[in-house]
């Protein structure tokens, strides 16, 4: 149509529309058979081929693959591993480019670029022309985040999975400038020990004596953000309007039935830190799923022991009570020690006594005591019990390792979606280093010289009865040990008695 006047006219000449597929089969829907566009998709098949030669070209951060030496050929294996491995998810895009996008962020997280913000990672891997497309590859491209979440999660079990593994949920922050960052406000940062301005997410994870990994997050939104002063910036951020206030401990039981609907991990224990620990309703809830949970709890808490109702501050300074000084792993340098403790409490319920359970113990290095309250079996061996202490920690080295060379912290989107699947990549990258660890250390000959972590990796479930290897984040961080193990002597994983690896 062409405008004469205040009239329009029809001008006789023809115009061709263009559509943006959003639906895989929407061409069997119609009847319409696709004509490829030669000069579009040369254009893809050409930036495919130069983005695979710049992750064949791309640099390693040093502290992430310390396990092995990164020789040309090495680097060169790496490269077409982690493609093989971003094509194991191909089929949740809807169209090749964002395949390209995906391949291209993820190399971006594990590289040694500086600043691993969408910008930094396009440049990195794409060129000027590719930030606006990996902008909205993160924020508005249509593809499918809950088929990746699943399929990452099934290789995750078939990695590590195990009945008796731990998932353990909890929260972390990132500090941000600026009010217009979905969910940012004033509220208590642990990154800085204070309430700043930050964002906030809770977290679930998956722990085996074969390694860890995280399984997924949620971004937690303050209750102001549902305020209708607030109604411009939740539009602006596109939060979904069926998204309602929920608390942290909402979002981690959300995450911990979403884990137990999808029917992939069948872990036996559920491990939390002191935030969701104090929390009976909380600690009732995991037990109403069949979980047995190792629920940190804090100094002040009150249990109740016969009649008596006292700080588990005070029961630990009690001569009843029966300490004993037990190996938690077999490290490089000797045996890791803790001293440990057990009663079985009652919790406190309204000052009432409450559940009947197992008060645990642990004293560190430091002096310091960590209480936790579990729902085991008055029955359950000691060894079990220990195990279980220190499969909680790994969750967190999770948050360390994405923060310090992951990019984790480094976003910069906005947008509630940017935000989810920023951190869906997150977990892609650890599962990508984690299946490589486990792959050289099931081959250990791809390394000419291979590292002592390395060639042993994890050990293997002791006899019941015998001391084994297991956590000790306590005497690990003191080590100062900066790595993305995953799965290694230096960060051994606690032994299950009688159970079997699956790899």
């Amino acid at each position: 149509m062409g405008k004469h006047g205040s009239e329009y006219a029809y001008h006789g000449e023809r115009k061709e529309v263009y559509l943006y597929v959003v639906q895989k089969d929407v061409r069997q829907l119609i009847g319409c058979e696709q004509r490829p566009d030669p000069e579009v998709w040369g254009a893809v098949k050409t930036w495919e081929g130069k983005l695979h030669m710049m992750i064949q070209d791309a640099g390693y951060d040093p502290k992430l693959i310390d396990w092995t030496e990164i020789d040309e050929a090495m680097q060169e294996d790496i490269a077409e591993q982690l493609v093989e491995f971003h094509q194991l998810f191909g089929d949740c895009f809807i169209r090749s480019q964002q395949r390209l996008l995906g391949l291209g962020y993820l190399r971006g997280l594990i590289s040694d670029v500086a600043r691993k913000n969408v910008e930094a990672i396009a440049l990195a891997f794409g060129g000027q022309k590719k930030v606006r497309s990996m902008q909205n590859f993160l924020s508005r491209y249509p593809w499918d985040e809950e088929k990746m979440l699943e399929r990452s999660h099934t290789l995750l079990h078939e990695a590590i999975g195990e009945r008796q593994g731990m998932t353990c949920v909890d929260s972390t922050e990132f500090p941000k400038k600026g009010k217009e960052s979905v969910g940012v406000a004033r509220q208590y940062c642990g990154a800085r020990g204070k309430t700043e301005n930050c964002q906030s997410g809770v977290f679930a994870s998956f722990t085996s004596y074969i390694g860890y990994g995280l399984l997924e997050g949620r971004l937690y939104l303050p209750q102001l953000w549902f305020s209708p002063e607030y109604q411009q910036r939740r539009e602006a951020c596109h939060i979904p309007p069926e998204v309602q206030f929920a608390t942290k401990i909402q979002i981690a039981l959300e995450l911990l039935r979403g884990q137990q609907q999808r029917g992939i991990f069948h872990a036996q224990w559920v491990g939390c830190d002191s935030f969701f620990g104090v929390d009976s309703g909380f600690r009732d809830e995991v037990a109403a799923m069949g979980a047995t949970y190792l629920a940190a709890i804090k100094p002040k808490s009150k249990v109740w022991v016969g009649k008596r109702s006292l700080t588990v501050t005070e029961l630990a300074g009690e001569a009843t009570l029966q300490w004993q000084r037990v190996i938690l792993a077999e490290g490089a340098k000797g045996p890791l020690v803790a001293d440990v403790a057990r009663m079985r409490v009652r919790d406190n319920r309204d000052d009432r006594p409450g559940i009947k359970q197992w008060l645990i113990l642990r004293r560190l290095d430091d002096g310091r005591l960590k209480y936790y309250l579990c729902n085991a079996s008055a029955h359950a061996r000691e060894r079990t019990l220990w195990d279980a202490l220190v499969r909680r920690w790994p969750i967190e080295q999770c948050f360390e390792d994405g923060k310090k060379h992951l990019g984790m912290d480094h976003y910069e989107n906005r947008s509630w979606r940017g935000w989810h699947r920023h951190m869906l990549y997150v977990a892609l990258a650890m599962l990508f280093l984690l299946r490589l660890r486990l792959r050289f250390k099931k081959n250990p000959n791809a390394d000419s010289a291979p590292s002592p972590a390395a060639a042993g990796c994890l050990p293997r479930p002791t006899e019941a009865g015998q001391a084994g290897r297991a956590y000790d984040p306590a005497l690990l961080h003191a080590a100062q040990l900066h790595r993305l193990s995953l799965a290694s002597q230096d960060h051994p994983s606690a032994p299950v008695p009688g159970a079997a690896p699956l790899i």
